[in-house]
Parts: structure tokens; C-alpha cells; sequence
């Protein structure tokens, strides 16, 4: 094995030595003033002596050859009018799918969603669409801890706008410089490290729709010396909720008026006046009566309420739901730099953040029934009851303790080279409190080893240590809930429950993880030796690092006494050898006919992980730079990269909260076509072989891999070009095609898009996931699940079901689906025009336009084109442009720009109101879904010249989504009983409506 490693490796470093030879080959003697001096990336000027490294490369002083680097300046943020990092980033053409929870949208499932995995609310990056695993998100060039229950992306909110200095986006697989995760690209967020002098931002913003006011006060201090500078930056950051009842787009759940459906007609049916239903008490269940208000603790049968609709009392789902939520984040950095001696330089940097978030999430719903030992028993009625718990509203609170350190000796060793050592170490701590029913119980057992009842259940059971002797052979269920002597819950009372009941139906999760990185490099880069057009240069290194992340669970909200679960932390340690080299075959004044210049480079990395999640890999890429004549570039590139499963995807030990590893059964969520001959039905909801839909009985086994995963391999290549005739100055157009083919695609069905995955199964008899999809399983299988740790038993109010009435087992966990295939086009042009008595004019435009984006569900079958069909977890669109037109005259600028989303459609698994009823059905055709053009406004003003207490200051006006404009409606309904079905896609827009801002910036 590890002969084969070292092969693997000393084959990428072969090709490296053949690009040396052939490169030696062709050269002649060169004279030293032909040897280039340092470069600067495009577009940026180099302090005198100084050579950057760009992104995409390891050799100081050199281009990206085979690429073109998206270079974003802090400037370009405080134009576009967006107020942190990561709400700029959305916008960035090719971060399609939005990154990584923007909006607390009901559907974006374990991993998107505040309320699953990505346990903060945090924000990342999903360059090309294939998700935030996929994008290496770098912060000066380092990696840093990463984020959500499963560590699988990095959280870019932490980071303070006030110490940008610029960001770098590498729109290509980068595996072959930076190793594992740059499949899509990488994003690498570059820090001040100097400045001179006391700058001063403040920012005041709000919503015109309401909610959402916004404030930053920010401020960084520069300074330096003989051999040395410092560097200091604070940024504080505040932004009030967004209630869901602030935006008319929810309607409390009705869409009929947009063409959608009335959704607590059908699936919120519970009031805080209880609806008595006929059968089994669901959200979607037919209702006979309604108790009427009061206290009603001796009602009967007759002062019940009949109702003939079947629908009875509905809430509004969205009452109390923040789509935004309050948000406190403090920013600290520092950054210093001092020179030891000529040869030697040391730098280094610290950053802290914290922040803090407050969700309202609802109100508590429950549906159940009233037992016979209860005193609130109605004689004469089913007793099978639904109702909206509103005395207390359920909260969301979370927050992270973001921390970095890196420290780095620099060395000129002479002769052209140089050399460097980084050391860096980042935590993340993360932690979130929420509130929810107490409607399970998978801890506490009888003295049979059956689980034992919940806390809810006891609460409505009406049994107590006083009472429990009045009944001849008590269960052991009810003996147990006697020994709890709770107060009795009448749920047919419409009065204010007592602090005592609210407790024993409200539970609490308090959940932390602490994700840590360590990582240390060595590298050299320089001369090897001069050729007719330069210098061939080369950097080697080595690089280790050290991952591991971890967590802990407080809860009594499965439980009916408070308990205490430490998760199993999970370890990587990853060592890494490379190699880059940089060769320049032909230079303008070597004349040659139809070459002005012609660059080669290569690179290789080979990277060895241990600990959960093995891998070992060699990632090689080429690139090439033709210039036929001045002003067009012709460049591409060919590689390989990878991405390493997450080390907690790939751990399957007992996390027992919302989107961790866990298996549940339920009898009532779950629904086919009554007339499916795929699943065998449980009629718990709908009547078998009739019309509409009917419950099935399903285990879904979520999270939590085990060691069957294995790294995503990508093959990935582009060509391009970049146009900047002389004779037309300023203009500069560029076009790049790339293509990407990824094996061993890991992915996992969320809760967002199960509904739609097993309506698009039930209507076609397929489906990408089938691998991940077991319908009628043996008893034996459904047992082991039984019997599994993680285990957290039946999670509905419906019949108790055994082993032989599970009829499908959904794997919820991560898989590595067979392939994954795309290709597209990334276009920008601007023009900038100079007048003498008008200003300067810009204009300017990106684009992405996706030509294919295909999966293909196991090896053999074949492929589904997946792109600009919709999908509640992201399916990328087929295009997204950012264009505009600027202008700037003595202290004015003004900007406008418009951001486009191209029109897609939900092809299956969508739901529309039935024609005749109402009711939620099956789309039987693709259902469109409209584009999205926003427009944004910034007004600038240098105020210099109006006094001289305000030299050096200016103000800025801003308008995010100038004409107010609606994200496109889509009912997303996930399933025919959704309960939280929204209005619009919030993966591809946002229903934060127009946003105004005023900025003003002092600099002393």
C-alpha cells in the first residue's frame, strides 16, 4: 500500500519533470536582465519589492496560467449595497443555489435549514452548484474549522467586512494546489494585514416591508514602523428578525390566491379550540367537532361543536416563524508583520468573532387522544383531538465562538528563492437551544425494557401517585406516569395553561460542537533556471494537518427527565507532499510569427488522510496560457481534484437531535397514490386503491454513513479567452467553458426533498436515489433497526406498528451516488470610458450559463438531467447574470445593477390545488417557476469638500431590490401533508423584499 502511494506520487512529479525537460530542451543561454521580476495579479498593483501569491497558484510573483482569477475588492462590496460578506457572495454568478442557509426556509432540510444540521444559521459558498462541499473556502490562504453538525462547509458570516481587503474566486477545480474540497473552485477571502491611519465605518439600514433593521459600526486602525506594520480591525453587527407575517407572500399558508394551495385547509387542521377528529387525529385527518371556548374541564358529548366540512378549526402555520432572524454578531482582527533581518520576516494574525442568533419558530401543535383515565375524558366521542399550544411560543436561540490564529516565518534563502513556514489553528464552537413538543421518549424504558411513555402522554394520561391505585391491573405505561405526578393536561380547554403543564408539553434541546483545524506548511518556490522567455520557476512543499470535531447533546424533549449525551469526537490527520512548476517556452521579443507568448504550468499533490475516513490520493493539473497577438488570451486547463467525505458523515453514532444520526418510523407522513401497486399501504390517512393519496409505513434510517463512503474524484477542464483590443480602450471581454465529471458523487436524501423524491418514485417507478430507497424489506432487517442504538422508535401519534407492518426503510444517510456530470459557460465584459467634462462611465457584466448538469443513480443506468429542475435543497439553474452601468464624477458615483435568475420549472414531485377541491395533488406536468430580476442602487457622495470636519469622509446611499420585487411563486409543498409549505424558492431567492441603507465612512 504505501509503495503504491509513493508510485502514485512519483508518476504526478514524472509529469512535473517531463514539462522541465521538454522545457530544457528548447532553451538557450539567457542573459540576467531577462529574468522577469514579480508580477501582479491582475488588475492589482505590488507594494515595491513585494511578490503576492494569487490564488491558484504557490509560486509568488507568477499569473494563473490556464485560468482567470475573480478578484472582488472591498470597494466592490460597499458599491453592490449588501452588508456582509456572505449576503455579497449570494449574489456572485456562479454561487449558485445561494450557498448555505440564507432564509430559515421551512424546506432546506438537515443541511441548510437553522433547525437541522447547520445548527447556527451559518452561510457558505456552492460554487457551480454542487454544493458547499465542493468549494474550499479559504481565509488568507489557510483553511479554517469548518461548520454545521457535520463540519461540511465553511461559515463566511463570521467574517468582518471591515478587514477585507479583497477576495479571490477560483472558478475551477484546484485539488492539485490545495487538496481535498476544490472540486468547484476556491474563494479565498484575503484579509488587511496594513493600512495607515483610523478608518471609521457606520452603517444604518432597514426593510420596507418590515422588520429587518440593520445596523454596522465598524472601525480598523493602521499603522507601521521601521520593518514592520500592524494591523487592527473591530466590527459590530446588528440586525432585528423578519417575521413571516411581515411579508404578505406567506398568507398564513394560503397561496390559492397565486394559483396555490390553501394549505391549513388541509393539513393544519387544529386550533386552539381542539378539533375532535372521527379517526386517527393528523394534520390532515376529517374533523367532526370542536370544542367551544372556555375552560371545558367537564365537557360532553353535546356541547361539542358538529362540523361538516371535515376541516374544522385551522392555525396559520406561519404565525410567529422568523424568515430572518435576530442576528448580534462582535468581530475582532489583527494582523502584524515585523522584519527579523534582511532574510527573515515574521507575520502573523488573530481573529474572533461572535455571534449570536434568536429564531422564533412557531407555535407547538399536537394531535393525540384524551385516555379514559383522564378527567377531561368527553363520554360519546373519539377523543382523538388536535391543538395549537400558543401560551408559549417556541425559540431557536444559537451561537459561535469563531477563533483563528496563524503565524508565518518568511526566508529569502538567495539565488531567486524563497521560502516559508505557516502554522495556523482555528475553532469553531457552536452551539444552539431550542424548544419543542415532548412527544417522544428514547431514554427512559419500563421495567419490561419497553420505552417508556412520554412526557406528553403522561401529561394527558390524568394518572398520579394519589389516583393510580383506583385502577384493579394498571399497565406499566401507567404506572410509570403515575410516578411522574404531573399536573393533568385538558387539551380541550382554551384557557392559559399553567407554567407546570407548559413545561411537561414544551421540552428543550441544548446542543454544542466544537470544530478545531490545525495546520502546518512548508514550501520553497523560485528560479530553477532561466529560458529565452524567463525564468522557470518552481515551489515544493509539504503540508499537515489535524481535524476533529465534536459535540454534545442536553435534552428533555425525548425524555421525560433532563439528559446528557457526549457525541464521540471524530479525528483526521492529513499529510500532503506537492509540487508546482511555471514555465514560460515564448516571450514577446522572441518574435515569433503568430506567438506573442506562450506560458505552460503543472502542478501535483499527493494527500494521505487517516482516521475516520481514510483516503489517499494524487491530483495532478496543466495548464496554458497562448497569446496569439496583444489584447486576447487564449488559456486552458485539465486536472483532477477530490473531496474527502466530512468526518462526521462518515460517523454513526447516536446523535439523537433534529438532522443528526437517528432512526425513526412513522405511520402518518408518508404518502403514495392510493392506487400504487409500489409500497403497500397502511390506511391511516386515505382509503387504499381509491383515489388521492394514502399513508405508508416508513423507517428512515438519517445520517451517519459509517465507513462506506469514499472521496468524490473529479476530472475537470476549461478553455477560455480574454479580450482586450487596443484599439478600443477599456473594453475587456472573457469567456471560459468548463466542464466537470465527478465519480462517487456523495449526496443524502434531506427532509426538504424526500416528499418529492418518493412522489417522482411513486410516478415514475425510478428514481436517482434507488440505491437509498428499500421498499417491502425482510423483517430481519427492520428488527436490527429496532435494536439499533440510534434508534428513537415512532415519532406520530398513530397505531403501534411492528416489524412486519414496516413496509419501506428510506436511507437518509449520505451515499455516493455513481456520477455526476456538467458543463457551461462563464462570460464577463465591462468597458470603462473616460471623459474630460462628463465623469468616467462603466458598464459591466458576469454571467453563468449551465448547459448540463446530470446524475446518473448507480453505474449502468442512465443519466437525468437534473438542471433547472427544481429541488427545495438546489438544483442549480441554467443561468444567473449580474450586470449594470456605473458612473463617477468629482465626488459623485452613482451604480445601478441587475441581478437575474433565469426561469426553471418543478418537473415532478410538486403539488396543485385539485381542480374540483382544492386539495393538495400531484402535479401531472412540469410546473413553472418564474425568473427573478432585482435591481440595485448605490448613490455615493465624497464629503470633502462640503466642510473640513468632514475631509476624508463620505456617505452612501443604497437600495437592495430597488422595485420591491417578489421572489417567483412556487407552492413547495413537499408532500400532500406538509404542513409548512413556502411560497417561494429559497435557494434561489429571498423574501427579504427592498432594503435601503445609508453608509457613512471617516477616515482620520
Amino acid at each position: 500500500m504505501r509503495f503504491q502511494r509513493i508510485a502514485r506520487f512519483a508518476a504526478g512529479i514524472s509529469v512535473a519533470a517531463c514539462s522541465i525537460s521538454l522545457a530544457h530542451a528548447q532553451s538557450m543561454p539567457a542573459t540576467p536582465d531577462q529574468a522577469p521580476s514579480g508580477e501582479a495579479a491582475p488588475g492589482e498593483a505590488n507594494e515595491p519589492g513585494v511578490e503576492i501569491i494569487v490564488t491558484g497558484t504557490n509560486i509568488r510573483g507568477t499569473k494563473v496560467v490556464g485560468n482567470s482569477v475573480l478578484r472582488v475588492t472591498s470597494q466592490d462590496m460597499l458599491d453592490s449595497g449588501r452588508s456582509t460578506v456572505a449576503d455579497f457572495l449570494r449574489e456572485l454568478p456562479s454561487n449558485f443555489a445561494g450557498g448555505v442557509g440564507m432564509s430559515d426556509n421551512a424546506q432546506g432540510g438537515q443541511d441548510a435549514s437553522s433547525a437541522g444540521s447547520n445548527l447556527t444559521g451559518g452561510q457558505g459558498v456552492n460554487l457551480r452548484g454542487l454544493g458547499a462541499l465542493s468549494t474550499l473556502v479559504l481565509v488568507n490562504g489557510r483553511r479554517v474549522a469548518a461548520s454545521g453538525q457535520y463540519g461540511d462547509f465553511v461559515d463566511i458570516s463570521t467574517i468582518p467586512s471591515t478587514a477585507i481587503e479583497r477576495i479571490e474566486v477560483l472558478q475551477d477545480g484546484a485539488s492539485a494546489v490545495y487538496g481535498s474540497d476544490a472540486v468547484g473552485g476556491v474563494v479565498n477571502l484575503i484579509l488587511k494585514d496594513h493600512d495607515d491611519g483610523l478608518h471609521t465605518t457606520l452603517r444604518l439600514g432597514t426593510t420596507t416591508q418590515g422588520g429587518g433593521s440593520e445596523a454596522l459600526l465598524g472601525g480598523s486602525y493602521g499603522t507601521s514602523w521601521s520593518g514592520g506594520h500592524l494591523f487592527a480591525a473591530y466590527e459590530y453587527y446588528h440586525r432585528d428578525r423578519v417575521r413571516a407575517d411581515q411579508r404578505a407572500i406567506y398568507n398564513g399558508g394560503d397561496f390559492s390566491d397565486r394559483g396555490g394551495i390553501n394549505w391549513p385547509q388541509y393539513t393544519a387542521r387544529a386550533g386552539t379550540a381542539a378539533n375532535i377528529f372521527s379517526g386517527t387525529a393528523a394534520a390532515n385527518g376529517t374533523v367532526i367537532a370542536t370544542v367551544p371556548q372556555g375552560s371545558n374541564d367537564a365537557l360532553s358529548a353535546s356541547d361539542l361543536t358538529t362540523v361538516s366540512d371535515g376541516v374544522g378549526n385551522t392555525y396559520n402555520p406561519w404565525a410567529n416563524v422568523d424568515v430572518l432572524p435576530r442576528v448580534r454578531r462582535h468581530s475582532f482582527y489583527l494582523a502584524a508583520e515585523q522584519e527579523l533581518s534582511d532574510a527573515l520576516t515574521l507575520s502573523g494574525d488573530l481573529r474572533y468573532t461572535w455571534r449570536k442568533t434568536d429564531y422564533n419558530s412557531g407555535y407547538a401543535v399536537y394531535y393525540g387522544t384524551v385516555p379514559s383515565t383522564s378527567p377531561y375524558y368527553i363520554d360519546g366521542s373519539s377523543n382523538n383531538f388536535g391543538v395549537v399550544i400558543d401560551d408559549e411560543g417556541l425559540v431557536r436561540k444559537a451561537r459561535v465562538d469563531s477563533f483563528a490564529a496563524h503565524l508565518a516565518l518568511d526566508a529569502e534563502l538567495g539565488s531567486g528563492w524563497h521560502a516559508r513556514f505557516d502554522g495556523s489553528y482555528s475553532r469553531e464552537v457552536q452551539s444552539r437551544y431550542a424548544t419543542m413538543l415532548r412527544n417522544t421518549n428514547i431514554m427512559e424504558h419500563t421495567a419490561s425494557g419497553a420505552y417508556a411513555p412520554n412526557s406528553i402522554t403522561c401529561a394527558l394520561s390524568g394518572l398520579n401517585s394519589s389516583n393510580i391505585g383506583a385502577l384493579s391491573s394498571p399497565s406499566e405505561a401507567q404506572s410509570y406516569c403515575a410516578g411522574l405526578d404531573y399536573e393533568t393536561w385538558n387539551p380541550y380547554s382554551t384557557e392559559a395553561l399553567s407554567q407546570a403543564v407548559l413545561d411537561e408539553l414544551i421540552g428543550y434541546e441544548d446542543l454544542r460542537y466544537v470544530s478545531q483545524l490545525v495546520q502546518f506548511t512548508a514550501k520553497a518556490d523560485g528560479t530553477l533556471f532561466p529560458l529565452p522567455a524567463g525564468d522557470v520557476k518552481v515551489a515544493i512543499g509539504a503540508d499537515y494537518r489535524r481535524e476533529q470535531i465534536g459535540g454534545a447533546l442536553s435534552f428533555n424533549y425525548r425524555s421525560t427527565d433532563d439528559e446528557y449525551i457526549q457525541y464521540g469526537t471524530t479525528r483526521r490527520q492529513v499529510g500532503a507532499l506537492f509540487g508546482e512548476l511555471s514555465v514560460p517556452l515564448i516571450a514577446p521579443d522572441m518574435n515569433v510569427p503568430g506567438v506573442r507568448s506562450l506560458d505552460l504550468s503543472s502542478a501535483v499533490r499527493y494527500e494521505h488522510g487517516t482516521g475516520l475516513g481514510a483516503f489517499d490520493t494524487v491530483n495532478p493539473k496543466f495548464g496554458l496560457d497562448y497569446v496569439p497577438f496583444d489584447g486576447l488570451r487564449v488559456h486552458g486547463s485539465f486536472g483532477t481534484s477530490f473531496h474527502a467525505p466530512p468526518m462526521r458523515y462518515m460517523y454513526d453514532g447516536v446523535q439523537p437531535t433534529t438532522g443528526g444520526n437517528g432512526a425513526f418510523l412513522r405511520t402518518n407522513l408518508y404518502t403514495a397514490p392510493c392506487d400504487t401497486d409500489l409500497v403497500a399501504l397502511n390506511g391511516v390517512s386515505g382509503t387504499p386503491g381509491g383515489s388521492g393519496n394514502c399513508t405508508f409505513t416508513a423507517i428512515v434510517v438519517s445520517g451517519g454513513a459509517g465507513d462506506s463512503l469514499k472521496p468524490e474524484r473529479a476530472t475537470t477542464w476549461t478553455l477560455g479567452a480574454d479580450l482586450e483590443p487596443p484599439m478600443i480602450p477599456g473594453l475587456k471581454l472573457s469567456a471560459s467553458y468548463f466542464n466537470i465529471r465527478i465519480k462517487d458523487r456523495i449526496t443524502r436524501i434531506q427532509s426538504g426533498t424526500l416528499g418529492s423524491i418518493l412522489a417522482s418514485y411513486f410516478a415514475t417507478g425510478s428514481s436517482p436515489y434507488s440505491a437509498a430507497l428499500d421498499f417491502d424489506p425482510d423483517e430481519a432487517t427492520v428488527e436490527a433497526l429496532f435494536d439499533d442504538p440510534r434508534y428513537l422508535g415512532q415519532l406520530d401519534s398513530g397505531p403501534t406498528q411492528s416489524a412486519s407492518d414496516v413496509a419501506a426503510i428510506i436511507y437518509a444517510t449520505q451515499v455516493n451516488l455513481a456520477e455526476l456530470r456538467m458543463d457551461g459557460f462563464d462570460v464577463s465584459a465591462s468597458y470603462r470610458l473616460e471623459t474630460a467634462g462628463a465623469g468616467t462611465f462603466d458598464a459591466f457584466f458576469s454571467g453563468t450559463r449551465l448547459l448540463s448538469y446530470k446524475i446518473q443513480a448507480a453505474p449502468g443506468s442512465g443519466f437525468i438531467d437534473q438542471l433547472g429542475k427544481y429541488s427545495s435543497t438546489g438544483n442549480p439553474v441554467k443561468f444567473r447574470s449580474k450586470q449594470g452601468l456605473g458612473w463617477r464624477y468629482g465626488p459623485w458615483s452613482v451604480r445601478g445593477t441587475v441581478n437575474f435568475t433565469s426561469s426553471y420549472e418543478c418537473e415532478s414531485g410538486c403539488y396543485v390545488p385539485d381542480a374540483s377541491t382544492g386539495a393538495p395533488v400531484l402535479a401531472t406536468s412540469p410546473v413553472p417557476i418564474g425568473s427573478w430580476t432585482t435591481l440595485d442602487l448605490n448613490i455615493g457622495l465624497k464629503l470633502g469638500g462640503i466642510a473640513r470636519a468632514l475631509a476624508d469622509s463620505s456617505l452612501a446611499f443604497s437600495v437592495v431590490n430597488l422595485f420591491d420585487a417578489d421572489p417567483p411563486f412556487i407552492d413547495s409543498g413537499t408532500a400532500v401533508n406538509d404542513t409548512m409549505a413556502d411560497p417561494y424558492d429559497a435557494a434561489n431567492a429571498t423574501a427579504i423584499g427592498r432594503t435601503v441603507s445609508l453608509t457613512f465612512h471617516k477616515d482620520f
